[in-house]
């Protein structure tokens, strides 16, 4: 706020996390030069629900209980057509706009001397419509302005694609330095000198957090923070005139459920999770997350290869699910066992060899996929749920393929890339579109996002003495030998469009390489999650239809059972010769099956 009201600033970068009052800021901001400094003003968020949002909740309220705010604001349930939810006018000449960096005509005919932009990385990276970037937009309805202000704070999301991050390496790059109360070094709160004890048995103990004084070790406690940051100060790392660039995160907050031992707790609980992790990064930290740019390496995943196939499959697969690809000259297919917290076995991978325009090739692949699978214990698992790629090969004969097996489940799908890296498209959509010629409705699938998931979990070695969340296993017979090439094929790039905004998106590594098996993986994955199933190890429960009456409590007794696909196919085999064997399941009883889980 500082160098909002310093003259030799006209540019002003936030990079924080969240939980520091960043809002709050910006009504004050607005609240000053409404009352201080009467100028136009225009403030600029995310969507245009977001920006009647802040209207609506931060502006109003601030407007209706500050005296000296209430003077000069006219009535919004009044019929004053000066006041409006996107725009309220002032009795002594300043003005509030509130634009949605979504709307393509919402920065034409707005002249303002601040502009204010809120959560800069949540803008749609196409920009507003065909009108080019938002932040561009915005800074030129203040080009006639020679006092103007601009202001961008956001909490940033991917290195090198976070536009917060980009502005703030432009900056002075200003960090807030605290002095340790026993030493008096000064220093800045950094997430590697936050440290916490553990007990006699090595379990954490996150309520002891406290931070290391990096130059003598010193023990700073919780009770210390807030005599730390009255008397910190912001140290610039590149002094340059004109642009001030702030960076903040959580650990400097005096809010209450910013305390260490609550981040130290959240870092715990969140940090074997990739996608946790980086929320907690970005949220946290107020930092940009490393994307890994890189698979593991053909030779490590090949050294990870177990004594298992798809007839001896260990007892924690549940269920199986099939991600095909079609070619010029064959299909191929992947067939994926999933287990509880996300774990998963490549029970095989098959190449069906032929034009996919000839009908035998698809007769070969509606056997294929109707092979069971076995397990050690001798269940067998039958396929639940096909994706098959309907883009670029044979599309028409993929979709008639699906369309005539429909209700098994059996799904054409298309692989749609991120356009917004800040809200990546779902991997498996809840509907789907429908093609414009034959009517059929392939899924669009969010690959980049499935990607991204794959090869996390990747990264995850399977632990040998049990279970492992999300890791995948494959088996040491069955796969061919450049299988684990074709699965590291590819990797993410950052690229730029033509308004030059960077895109982040996977490509192959090299021109030509084959990724066959890496693309079956990601339908396989999306097959998985088009399925309502829950594997994870916890016993669901339900009142039994005829269920024994306690005497005490006169309530039918609870019995615990857990669903599985394998258990709604077929009716349990009688007990003896003379008993009638169960009546077929129904579609009915099925749906409730599935309502009662």
């Amino acid at each position: 706020m500082d160098a909002v009201s310093d003259p030799s600033v006209s540019k002003i970068t936030v990079m924080k996390s969240a939980r520091v009052g960043y809002t709050k800021i910006l009504d004050h901001v607005v609240g000053y030069f409404i009352h201080q400094d009467p100028a136009p003003i225009l403030v600029v968020q995310p969507r245009v629900e977001d920006a009647e949002d802040y209207s609506r909740t931060e502006i109003a309220p601030m407007l209706r209980d500050t005296p000296v705010l209430a003077a000069i604001a006219g009535d919004l349930k009044s019929r004053d057509s000066s006041q409006r939810v996107e725009k309220r006018v002032f009795r002594n000449g300043s003005s509030v706009s509130f634009v949605g960096a979504n709307s393509p005509g919402g920065f034409r005919r707005i002249t303002a001397r601040i502009v204010a932009f809120d959560e800069v990385d949540g803008y749609p990276t196409q920009g507003a419509g065909d009108e080019g970037d938002q932040i561009a937009l915005g800074s030129m309805r203040s080009m006639s302005f020679w006092n103007r202000k601009i202001i961008l704070g956001s909490t940033p999301t991917i290195d090198g694609v976070s536009r917060i991050q980009k502005s703030w390496n432009e900056s002075d790059q200003r960090r807030y330095f605290v002095s340790c109360p026993h030493c008096q070094h000064r220093q800045t709160l950094t997430w590697p000198n936050l440290r916490w004890d553990r007990d006699e048995a090595g379990n954490h103990l996150p309520e002891t957090a406290h931070f290391r004084c990096e130059a003598l070790g010193c023990r700073i406690e919780e009770h210390d923070k807030p005599a730390m940051i009255d008397g910190g100060e912001w140290v610039a790392a590149k002094p340059k005139a004109g642009h001030a660039g702030f960076h903040i995160w959580a650990a400097y907050s005096l809010f209450p459920n910013a305390a260490w031992r609550h981040l130290a707790a959240e870092w715990l609980r969140v940090y074997q999770d990739p996608a946790q992790k980086k929320t907690f990064v970005n949220l946290v930290l107020g930092e940009p997350h490393q994307e890994a740019v890189e698979l593991t390496s053909p030779d490590a995943l090949r050294q990870r290869c177990e004594p298992y196939n798809y007839e001896t499959l260990p007892e924690g697969a549940k269920l199986v699910t099939v991600g095909a690809d079609t070619q010029d000259d064959r299909l191929e297919a992947t067939f994926v066992a999933w287990g509880a917290s996300g774990e998963s076995w490549v029970a095989r991978h098959e190449v069906i060899p032929g034009d996919p325009s000839k009908l035998y090739v698809w007769q070969e692949f509606d056997k294929l996929i109707a092979e069971p699978c076995m397990t050690d214990d001798g269940r067998t698992l039958m396929v639940q749920a096909v994706c098959i790629d309907s883009a670029g090969h044979n599309s028409e004969m993929v979709y008639k393929f699906c369309r005539e097996r429909k209700r098994r489940r059996i799904y054409a799908t298309i692989g749609r890339g991120n356009p917004n890296p800040a809200t990546p498209r779902m991997i498996w959509p809840k509907t789907a579109s429908r093609t414009k010629n034959s009517g059929d409705k392939p899924y669009m699938i969010g690959v980049d996002t499935a990607k991204d998931d794959i090869s996390s979990r990747l990264t995850i070695v399977p632990d040998k003495e049990g279970p492992t969340a999300r890791s995948i296993h494959f088996p040491a017979l069955g796969l061919s030998a450049d299988y684990f090439e074709q699965l590291t094929s590819e990797h993410a790039i950052i690229q730029y469009d033509a308004l030059n905004k960077p895109i982040r998106k996977w490509v192959k590594k090299t021109l030509g390489a084959r990724n066959e098996a890496w693309d079956c993986l990601v339908l396989a994955l999306a097959a998985r999650l088009s399925l309502p199933a829950r594997l994870d190890p916890r016993p669901q429960r339900f009142v039994a239809r005829n269920a024994p009456v306690s005497a005490e409590t006169d309530e039918k007794d609870e019995v615990t059972a857990e669903f599985s696909p394998e258990t709604l196919e077929r009716p349990p085999e009688p007990a003896n010769s003379n008993q009638k064997p169960a009546p077929p399941i129904t579609r009915l009883d099925r749906r409730n099956a599935w309502a009662r889980r």
